[in-house]
């Protein structure tokens, strides 16, 4: 055998074997290069062999590896990569429906046999959590009928905190415009008032709840800065607040003592049994609280007054309180009843400059919807005790009642606590 044909026959078949081993990369660099590794090709051999024959066989070797990889591999390459990824996708958001899916029921169960208004809002946040992890999730109350933030309650471990004062009563845009406000970092110019913290940048989705017709406040979702859940996430989660918002309605409307003792047929609200029960589990679990008496002013000269006329003027300003003061506490706050022309509340987890606030706006408020009707100008006293200022249940409604009294004597319009000489007037 000729020295030089063996020689060419050794090049082309490593040149084979080389071309059969080709990685995607290879291929990739291979389509890109084209015609310029075929004519290179044909050089290399034709420098190698000499004879006309050799080159055209290794230009039409070349050219067929290349149209090879170019019309069939390459493509082939990219669609079995597409097809992976397409079959990876679809199984995430298999999963990722089947978990919503699986959260949505669990709350619909949850909140069937939910059998209170502060279950309901544990219930609901809890679901919204899940729906968004690693988020924080907060309830946000409003002032009464106003776009502002009054009290925060946040959700730690699957339980409701402490509620908290927000400070100057910030804005929020869910509560002001009605819908959902979201916004990828509070340092941004929509973001919402109460999100405002110089040391702590997040994104924020805010869902308004209602109840019935009002709004009882928002469900506050933060997260990183620049982070947002996809708008699939985000319909999910207005949907469990909706949820929430209907059933803590229906049990507005059914609201009354746990005992089942007939409720105030003025008011609506529960009466003195369901108050002294509710004040012995308190005792009994060791909860610190502030007990209240609240009352119109000029209602102590109710019972000299005759006329079905007075009598009527007051028990609509009393009706008038109850709402305030519903709408106005906290949710798991109870507002009931008393003798005459008296309500009382209780606020758990509440020192007595705490009620003291919390009654504050109530009495601020009662007086704006009052304005706001057209109605005769209603002012309101009130009094609070601590839980462990006094040793019996008895007692907790004597010096409450006390406090209020001495409120109504200084000129009413005003908060009193027991035991204090100091007066927080409007």
């Amino acid at each position: 055998m000729n020295p030089d044909t063996s020689t060419a026959t050794t090049t082309r078949n490593s040149t084979a074997t080389t071309a059969c081993a080709t990685t995607p990369s290879a291929t990739t660099a291979m389509t890109v290069a084209g015609p310029a590794v075929v004519a290179g090709a044909v050089v290399v051999v034709a420098e190698l062999s000499g004879p006309v024959e050799l080159v055209v066989i290794a230009l039409g070797v070349a050219a067929a590896l290349w149209a090879t990889l170019h019309l069939v591999v390459s493509p082939l390459v990219a669609q079995i990569a597409s097809a992976r990824r397409t079959a990876l996708d679809a199984e995430a958001e298999l999963i990722a429906e089947r978990s919503t899916a699986d959260v949505r029921e669990r709350l619909e169960r949850a909140l069937r046999v939910s059998e209170s208004e502060p279950t309901t809002l544990r219930t609901g946040l809890r679901a919204v959590a899940e729906l968004a992890p690693d988020t924080d999730v907060s309830l946000l109350l409003n002032l009464p009928d106003e776009p502002r933030v009054g009290w925060r309650i946040q959700l730690a471990d699957g339980a409701l905190e402490t509620a908290q004062q927000v400070p100057d009563r910030p804005s929020c845009a869910a509560l002001s415009s009605g819908r959902t406000a979201v916004s990828r970092s509070s340092a941004g110019l929509d973001a919402c008032a109460h999100l405002h913290a110089p040391d702590l940048e997040v994104s924020s989705i805010c869902v308004p709840l209602r109840l019935g017709e009002r709004l009882l406040g928002s469900v506050c979702v933060q997260g990183p800065a620049g982070e947002l859940p996809d708008q699939r996430t985000i319909d999910h989660l207005e949907w469990a607040v909706d949820r929430m918002g209907v059933r803590a309605a229906e049990q507005r409307l059914q609201r009354g003592p746990s005992t089942h003792a007939p409720v105030d047929p003025v008011t609506g609200l529960p009466g003195t049994s369901a108050l002294r029960t509710h004040l012995r589990d308190l005792v009994r679990s060791l909860i610190p609280f502030c007990v209240a008496v609240i009352e119109p002013d000029g209602s102590f000269d109710a019972g000299a007054a005759t006329g079905v006329d007075h009598q009527s003027r007051f028990d609509d300003d009393l009706r008038l309180l109850g709402d305030v003061l519903c709408a106005t506490l906290r949710p798991d706050d109870l507002v009931c009843r008393l003798g005459g022309q008296r309500l009382a509340a209780v606020l758990t987890q509440c020192s007595a400059d705490q009620a003291t606030s919390a009654l504050e706006r109530a009495r601020e408020s009662m007086v704006l919807t009052v304005a706001e009707v057209g109605g005769a100008p209603v002012t309101t006293s009130a009094g609070v005790v601590e839980s462990h200022r006094v040793s019996s249940l008895e007692e907790l409604i004597d010096e409450a009642t006390a406090a209020c009294h001495r409120a109504g004597e200084q000129g009413g319009n005003r908060v009193m606590v027991a035991g204090e000489q100091l007066t927080t007037e409007g």
